[in-house]
């Protein structure tokens, strides 16, 4: 069933002859996507229709002699649209032409739209590579942490008693020591009562320095206390990764003759855009399972799914891995990795892993992105539910 029909109005005569619209399909719309030409002229019937379709600038799809038949009242043809046009995503190319029966032939219109991939054709990654938590294994997460900020608290506090303790100490042993002066000096009182008053002054002194002493590790207390719940609540973003699903990802080796052999590549997408000027590096690591090459072909995709200065950027792979920095002049909202070097990939295969798209120039071990990762804001509100259901953590 077509469900999904885009209508182009063709103009006649010699005027500018590009379609006004840009239609959306995707890439689960199998046998249910189609065009409908509307022409304001009956002296079409009969033609043969050629359609060329173009992907980045090459050929990946030509329908010859697609009869139209007679026309109808309202003069228009549905072109279904084919199933191998749905393997690409991105912008296309559509160009419509005519042969006649006369042997005369006429460059119709020019059309756009944009294939975009459905998220059941994704490659999804399995559970554990990205962090999916079983409701149990959250809560003994959760336990574990207030675990380990309430030891370091109260190792601290230890700390703080110990010190306190030891000060009470010398504090006694001042005293005893005075006892025990006054006894040797009992005659002289004079003197004697002069080392009461001197002892006295040093117990007064160190039980000054006790209690700041105290105070100031009571301060630490609480700023362990505050650090602790802090370095809970926050999560290190310095190198965070912009791919989603990009643990692993395989292209299939392609050798059907169909031009799309020559055009494999797989497609990522960012969590969000990178912005103009923005300098960033993606990494990789490569498995190289049919055919063989030394480098391989990177696109850069604005929010129309146009290219960025540029088709394509080469980076060389050595030792199974690839890195390369680049400073864009439009904003990124997804990029193509090929099984090797853009129109030369036929026969290829490839599998990728731990791929990463972070800011800066350098590359740094692969990372989930934040949005597949168990945050630590949805540990408080599971640990909050837990406590609502009757639990305890």
């Amino acid at each position: 069933m077509l469900r999904k029909i885009a209508e182009i109005k063709v103009p006649k005569g010699a005027g500018p002859r590009e379609a006004k619209t840009n239609p959306i399909f995707a890439t689960y719309d199998r046998q249910g996507a189609a065009f409908a030409f509307y022409f304001s002229d009956s002296n079409i019937a009969g033609a043969a229709a050629n359609l060329l379709f173009m992907v980045d600038g090459q050929k990946v799809f030509v329908d010859d002699g697609v009869t139209l038949g007679e026309t109808n009242e309202t003069h228009t043809f549905t072109y279904p649209l084919p199933d191998k046009l749905l393997n690409y995503t991105g912008k296309v190319d559509g160009y419509l032409y005519f042969d006649f029966e006369d042997g005369s032939h006429s460059d119709e219109i020019h059309f756009v739209f944009t294939i975009k991939k459905s998220q059941i054709d994704e490659t999804m990654e399995d559970a554990p590579d990205v962090y999916i938590k079983s409701f149990e294994e959250v809560k003994a997460d959760v336990q574990s942490t207030a675990d380990k900020a309430t030891s370091d608290i109260k190792s601290r506090v230890d700390a703080v008693e110990n010190a306190k303790n030891s000060t009470v100490g010398d504090i006694e042993k001042a005293k005893d020591n005075a006892e025990s002066q006054i006894g040797d000096y009992v005659g002289e009182i004079e003197s004697a009562k002069q080392d009461i008053s001197s002892s006295a002054s040093d117990v007064q002194s160190k039980a000054s320095e006790a209690g700041k002493s105290i105070e100031e590790s009571s301060k630490e207390v609480k700023k362990a206390k505050t650090d602790s719940i802090k370095s809970m609540s926050e999560s290190d973003i310095s190198d965070k990764n912009y791919l989603l699903d990009s643990k692993k990802r395989v292209l299939e080796e392609r050798s059907t003759g169909e031009p799309t052999d020559k055009s494999n590549y797989d497609t990522y997408y960012l969590s969000e855009p990178i912005p103009a000027g923005t300098e960033f590096t993606v990494s990789g690591k490569l498995e190289i399972t049919d055919g063989d090459f030394d480098a391989i072909s990177i696109y850069f995709r604005d929010e129309n799914g146009d290219g960025i200065d540029g088709h394509s950027f080469r980076v060389e792979h050595i030792n199974n891995g690839f890195s390369s920095s680049f400073t864009l002049s439009k904003t990124v909202y997804k990029i193509y990795i090929y099984a090797g070097i853009s129109g030369s990939t036929e026969g290829n295969g490839v599998i990728y892993t731990d791929v990463k798209l972070q800011t800066g120039p350098l590359a740094t071990p692969w990372t989930p992105n934040p949005q597949q990762i168990v945050t630590q804001d949805q540990y408080d509100k599971l640990a909050n539910a837990i406590i609502n259901l009757g639990g305890s953590i």
